[in-house]
């Protein structure tokens, strides 16, 4: 299949010498051969990666009460220390640096693994290793900032990035200011900023600033140590879930930091995160989010399995009823969805396949997010007030202390964490998506789709429907696209049509997804691997399931972008400037 590239770069995740399979379904190409075979660990890194994954796991028992960690809303003081010095903060890190030398893939694993036994542990090893000092390693060059992340490094303590801010993380600027002093010799730091992993215990910390040079604001990294004069701390902040997690705010009060612990790059322009950090976030997400979503997924469907076994409803066993199985069903094969989009989106970048897994990582997170959500709500359904119950109450009746409840809390926080799942739907499809179709395609007429038939994939024959399915309406996407852009010359004119752009942005991740599936499924069955049977019928269930959703949002899509459809914006404004009673506004102490 011929490989066609855009002329020059159209988004900064865009890279002209390795494609992309999500940046050619944006264009309406569906390119097999860039998700088929699909990427599998190799032996030895597996290998690897089950010991680092057997230690942590022995690690966490010893150390760990996760029901404690749950109730004081405290990890053990003692634990960071001891995280640090087994190499769980710097999974990446050569060993001679403290770390474990694992590979991309490995750090989602064991970040999942940690989820799986106490999900704030999980969330301070995802922030160090993805947007802490040791992630910040390889991207800094030789000099005092590679100094001071060395001095830290030694010294174990915890660290983060500072970013979003009382207004909003959505801003395009930061209201944190960078003033240079002393003839750019050095910065002075005002401002205030919140949701900041590891703020109540950290001892370095990433901060994104707007800086004012020669007419032009940018935003740019600054590197400061929590003992700077000026840097101030205040309470952790109290979420519904992931108890236990060192979140906070911190102030900026006039802290100077030397112009060398500024993490300065060119092409970032008016970028919120530079190039480095966006390239750091992009990848984290995996570790920060998409694996503990897993691990909540995996533990779903193992205390459904659980519930099914032990209970009998008239007689009957409970897994021997028709909606129950279709329950179960659905939850496997999401997690089995999941799985797979981090595997596309890791193994490629781990093996150097020449694949650039940008777009599929920003995707990532939203994908795992929410579908790990809809497996954990689902399980709380088919408990039902079993599932609803904390699980210090069960323990006090005798019942199984599951701790559903908690899990559901805490994977909501997920679709949060990151960017909220719409926003990042929206900033998906305006910064990438349209950027192929302004000004102007960079093929006049729209790609022919390929012979779903002649594709090389060892499926069952639903399973080849499905993917025929993947092919044409990757196709349509493209033409649903390039009509959109011929009715909206001006690009501003469509993004204001931010609905729009959120379901393009979800139509592209169920395509990716079910793209993600078949070749796992495919490349299972050519492997003869034990389960092979198993994912060809997992990736069946995600396909028919995903294709009713695709019809609906198909549907949505057009109403979306008429000018004649249901009149939001009418009664929202309507709401927002009432000033005198509303039926919907009585009856409220």
């Amino acid at each position: 299949m011929a490989q066609r590239r855009p002329a020059q770069p159209r988004n900064f995740s865009c890279d002209p010498d390795r494609p992309s399979f999500l940046e050619e379904l944006y264009q309406g190409r569906f390119r097999w051969d860039l998700i088929h075979p699909f990427a599998e660990q190799d032996a030895a890194d597996r290998a690897a990666g089950d010991q680092a994954v057997a230690g942590l796991g022995a690690f966490l028992r010893e150390h760990v009460d996760p029901a404690e960690v749950e109730a004081s809303g405290r990890l053990p003081e003692s634990l960071y220390p001891l995280l640090r010095s087994r190499g769980y903060l710097s999974l990446q890190l050569d060993p001679s640096l403290g770390g474990l030398g694992l590979s991309h893939f490995n750090v989602f694993r064991v970040v999942q693994a940690a989820a799986s036994h106490c999900f704030p542990v999980a969330l301070v090893m995802g922030i160090e290793n993805s947007v802490g000092t040791p992630a910040f390693w390889p991207v800094v060059p030789d000099g005092p900032l590679k100094e001071l992340l060395h001095r830290h490094q030694k010294l174990g303590g915890l660290s983060g990035t500072a970013d979003t801010e009382p207004g909003g993380a959505a801003n395009q600027y930061r209201a944190t200011t960078a003033v240079p002093v002393d003839g750019g010799a050095a910065y002075v730091l005002d401002g205030h900023k919140v949701f900041v992993g590891h703020a109540p215990l950290g001892t370095l910390f990433s901060v994104t600033a707007t800086v004012r040079e020669n007419g032009t604001a940018t935003n740019q990294v600054f590197f400061v140590e929590a003992d700077t004069p000026g840097f101030s701390r205040g309470q952790w902040h109290e979420f519904s879930g992931i108890h236990g997690f060192p979140n906070g705010w911190i102030t900026l009060d006039n802290v100077r930091v030397p112009a060398s612990h500024r993490l300065l790059e060119e092409g970032n322009g008016q970028a919120r995160l530079t190039p480095a950090v966006s390239r750091l976030v992009t990848r984290g997400r995996l570790h920060m989010i998409v694996a503990p979503s897993l691990a909540v997924a995996k533990l779903c469907c193992r205390w459904s399995r659980q519930f099914v076994d032990r209970r009998v409803v008239d007689g009957r066993p409970l897994g021997e009823y028709e909606e129950i199985r279709r329950r179960l069903a659905d939850s496997l094969a999401e997690t089995f969805a999941v799985e797979s989009v981090a595997r596309a989106a890791l193994l490629n970048e781990d093996q150097d396949l020449g694949r650039n897994t940008a777009f599929e990582q920003n995707l990532a997170k939203n994908i795992a997010s929410v579908v790990a959500g809809r497996v954990a709500d689902r399980t709380l359904s088919l408990m039902a007030a079993e599932g609803y119950e904390t699980a210090a109450s069960k323990k006090r009746r005798g019942a199984p202390a599951i701790p559903l409840e908690q899990a559901v809390r805490d994977v909501r926080n997920m679709r949060i964490s990151g960017g909220v799942d719409f926003m990042i739907d929206y900033w998906l499809a305006g910064r990438n998506i349209l950027s192929y179709y302004y000004p102007e395609p960079d093929e006049p007429e729209a790609p022919a789709a390929p012979d779903a038939s002649l594709l090389d994939a060892d499926l069952t024959d639903r399973n080849r429907a499905h993917l025929a399915a993947v092919v044409e309406e990757t196709r349509r996407f493209g033409l649903t696209c390039r009509e959109l852009a011929r009715r909206h010359p001006d690009r501003s004119g469509l993004a204001a049509r931010q609905r729009a752009l959120v379901l393009l942005s979800r139509i592209s991740g169920e395509l990716f997804t079910m793209a993600a599936v078949l070749a796992r499924a495919s490349g299972m069955t050519r492997a003869a691997a034990p389960a092979a049977e198993d994912g060809q019928r997992l990736a069946d269930l995600y396909c028919a399931a995903a294709r009713h959703r695709l019809a609906g949002d198909l549907r949505e899509l057009r109403d979306a972008t008429c000018d004649d459809g249901a009149d939001y914006a009418g009664q929202s404004t309507a709401w927002l400037s009432a000033t005198g009673p509303h039926p919907l506004s009585e009856d409220l102490i």
